[in-house]
């Protein structure tokens, strides 16, 4: 009786749970179909009180265009039926393909199209199992075009508190290898944000196709990455974590700061206290060798698939210890160099990338043929967005100011815009001290000069540039000399390897070397090669000067500066010779009278000379009148010279003819031939001169400014140059 009722028990027992079996694998079937399994199969099935284990279990998975195939083979679950948990779960290996994947729309999903879904349960789910393992995983699936494949180990253990993924694996496409390993921890309730490190090899060959080849030297090999937990309680669907990312290879990038990951349909990366890093030991870009390239970027912002923005902190800079040219015809060198962008604020907005806000560039050194070394700085607005904008002022370290627009687009080039206004008070004067070819004696006292330049730029065509230089009544020093009330426009531009400039109406007041000379009108062009800019071709419109009431004026004429000496053929009209005689420092020296003549300048690398001159006086001729005094020793022991002496106390001349020439040492040589008649001379007959006159003209120009007839500042320019050659100038 016993037996029977045990054996009944038995049964029933039996059945009760071939029927919770077939419930269970009955529920277990409904949610896979649910979850888009369709297919399942098993063999080799083996059952224990608390373990189930097969020979291989798959299953194909569909949905979202594409079909899924798990393979395992050896897996078993091993129940703990105390706390009715899901123990263990091992698998000798498992194998996932993807076999098909749906058209262009499935495999480039618009932004934002695959929302991140992350919500993070309140703790641990409880039907994931305390211990997982799977010695050898592998996966198939489309990446960039070709097929990438998985493979690994992978474990997971977790208790009541926290669990632990770890991870050894490599990721494959073709030759390209990627390494991953690291573990990654969960907490409980609510701090269930992830943590862990992370070390990644192989990236430069996964990178490299995502960027043009003239970033590649940027490129890391490998990184660590680790991230851990920020304190306090996270809001559900959101993962806040403090993040550092340290790399090898390249410029070696490196990021460290706080994120908050907001998961759901419109997911979200919140950056704060983010710092951004590389460093690079050289650099080939653009022509240029960038050496010790240093970036140190705090950053804030906000990143999604949609729009993204991200403001530059302060201390944000690029730094560069030395900038130098590849090619040997580049004559610059740049020194350090720091670009800080604090303030900037950079927007990605579907697809496209603006960049705004203020910079700062400071180069210690610019070194240059044609520029004084020294450091530069520029403070400007930069504006991108499709081309880059920046407005701004140049300033070096004498001062000098140079407000410029910049603007680059990268099919058109670089067109920049700079103004410069040149006065007493500021550039005028710098500009010695920038320029290596400005005149350092060269300052404006009164007025000003205005410089307006435009520049173009394309890599794949030459520089061109265009500049006007206007004067407005601008007046000032240069050398030993005065001059007044400089006005007109000076036209300068670059095209094609060919430098011009031309004026077609520049006017000077007065130029006053020790004689004053002016007003003075000059119109004319000069063209060169920018290989050979001092063997140009000068065309000459007109020019014309006024000196002691008449005129100095060259014909237009055209010269080919490399064909030496220089012919320029001075016609002179109009000179009156009593304004001539006051400007001699000699006391009692007077004359009447109208001369007209050619000065035939030859200018050549030794200096300028003149050969073959002649002066002659319009009739009726003058007057002249020489103190007795001056010639009074030589008119006493000569007869001739006495006669001479009384002639030129009060002469009347009819004719007068004069040969010039003047040496490049500054020997000026008169041959004067006089016929006149003087009340002195008691004779029927015309008296004929013959007269050889020697002046030092750089000696008589030094008395003249010595005598305070220019104005003081040359006055006192000449007195120190004298004092510095050893003369004594009291």
């Amino acid at each position: 009786m016993l037996i029977r009722r045990c054996l009944k028990v038995l049964l029933w027992g039996l059945l009760l749970l071939v029927v919770l079996l077939a419930g269970t694998w009955w529920l277990a079937r409904m949610q896979l179909e649910a979850l888009g399994v369709e297919q399942l199969e098993v063999s080799g099935v083996e059952m224990g009180w608390n373990r189930l284990a097969f020979d291989a279990v798959s299953l194909t998975w569909t949905g979202k265009g594409s079909s899924v195939v798990l393979e395992t083979l050896g897996p078993a679950i091993t129940m703990d039926w105390a706390d009715w948990q899901l123990d263990r779960l091992v698998a000798r290996s498992a194998r996932i393909q993807q076999l098909t994947a749906a058209g262009p729309e499935a495999s480039n999903p618009a932004p934002g199209a695959e929302a991140l879904r992350l919500t993070l349960p309140d703790s641990v789910p409880f039907w994931l199992p305390r211990h997982l393992s799977v010695n050898n995983l592998e996966a198939n699936f489309p990446c960039q075009g070709g097929q990438c494949r998985f493979s690994g180990a992978l474990l997971f253990d977790r208790n009541d508190d926290s669990a632990t993924a770890q991870v050894d694996a490599t990721l494959a496409r073709g030759d390209q290898t990627l390494t991953i390993a690291g573990d990654v921890q969960l907490g409980t309730g609510t701090d269930t944000v992830p943590g862990g490190d992370l070390a990644i090899g192989g990236l430069f060959p996964w990178l490299s196709p995502l960027v043009s080849a003239q970033w590649h030297p940027l490129l890391p090999h490998s990184a660590t990455l680790r991230f851990t937990p920020l304190a306090g309680s996270a809001a559900e669907g959101d993962w806040p974590v403090a993040v550092t990312l340290t790399t090898e290879g390249g410029a070696v990038p490196g990021f460290e700061g706080d994120l908050v990951l907001h998961t759901g349909d419109n997911w979200r990366l919140d950056v704060s206290g983010g710092r951004l890093t590389a460093a690079l030991e050289q650099w080939q870009q653009a022509g240029w060798v960038l050496d010790d390239v240093r970036l140190d970027m705090p950053l804030s912002g906000q990143l999604s698939p949609d729009s993204s923005r991200v403001t530059l902190g302060p201390g944000a800079v690029v730094q560069v210890r030395h900038l130098d040219p590849l090619s040997a015809a580049e004559l610059m060198w740049l020194d350090k160099l720091a670009l800080s962008g604090a303030g900037l604020v950079l927007v990605h907005r579907n697809g496209d990338l603006q960049v705004e806000g203020p910079v700062q560039l400071s180069i210690g050194e610019v070194r240059h043929n044609a520029l004084v070394t020294q450091g530069w700085q520029l403070a400007a607005d930069l504006m991108w967005a499709g081309a880059l904008t920046v407005d701004g002022t140049l300033v070096n370290d004498v001062g000098a100011r140079l407000p410029l627009r910049v603007r680059y687009h990268p099919a058109q080039g670089v067109q920049g815009t700079g103004t410069m206004t040149l006065d007493a008070g500021n550039q005028a004067n710098q500009l010695a001290e920038t320029l290596r070819a400005w005149p350092g004696s060269l300052i404006i006292e009164e007025g000003e000069a205005r410089l307006v330049g435009e520049l173009t730029w394309h890599p794949e065509s030459p520089l061109t540039s265009d500049a006007t230089l206007t004067f407005a009544g601008a007046s000032g020093l240069y050398e030993e000399m005065a001059w007044q009330t400089l006005s007109g426009q000076v036209q300068a531009s670059l095209a094609n390897d060919r430098l011009t400039i031309g004026t077609s109406d520049l006017g000077l007041a007065e130029l006053n070397p020790g004689m004053p000379i002016g007003p003075v009108r000059l119109a004319g062009t000069y063209g060169a090669a920018l290989a050979q800019p001092m063997a140009g071709e000068l065309v000459l419109e007109s020019a014309q000067a006024g000196f002691a009431g008449g005129t100095l004026s060259v014909a237009p004429h055209t010269w080919q500066l490399d064909r030496v000496p220089i012919r320029v053929p001075v016609t002179v009209q109009g000179l009156q010779l009593s304004r001539l005689m006051n400007l001699y420092p000699t006391e009692g020296l007077a004359g009447e009278g109208t001369l007209k003549g050619e000065l035939p300048l030859m200018i050549s690398d030794r200096g300028v000379r003149i050969e073959g001159g002649h002066l002659s006086a319009l009739p009726p001729g003058g007057r002249l009148q020489l103190p007795a005094d001056k010639l009074q020793a030589m008119a006493a022991t000569n007869e001739a010279m006495a006669l001479v002496t009384r002639a030129m106390e009060d002469f009347h001349y009819e004719l007068l003819e004069s040969g010039i020439s003047y040496s490049e040492d500054g020997t000026l040589v008169l041959d004067l031939q006089l016929r006149g008649s003087s009340p002195g001379v008691d004779s029927d007959r015309p008296v004929v001169l013959n007269i050889n006159l020697e002046e030092d003209i750089p000696a008589l120009l030094t008395s003249l400014q010595l005598s305070g007839r220019v104005n003081e500042a040359v006055t006192e320019r000449v007195r120190e140059r004298l004092q510095q050659d050893g003369v004594d100038t009291q």
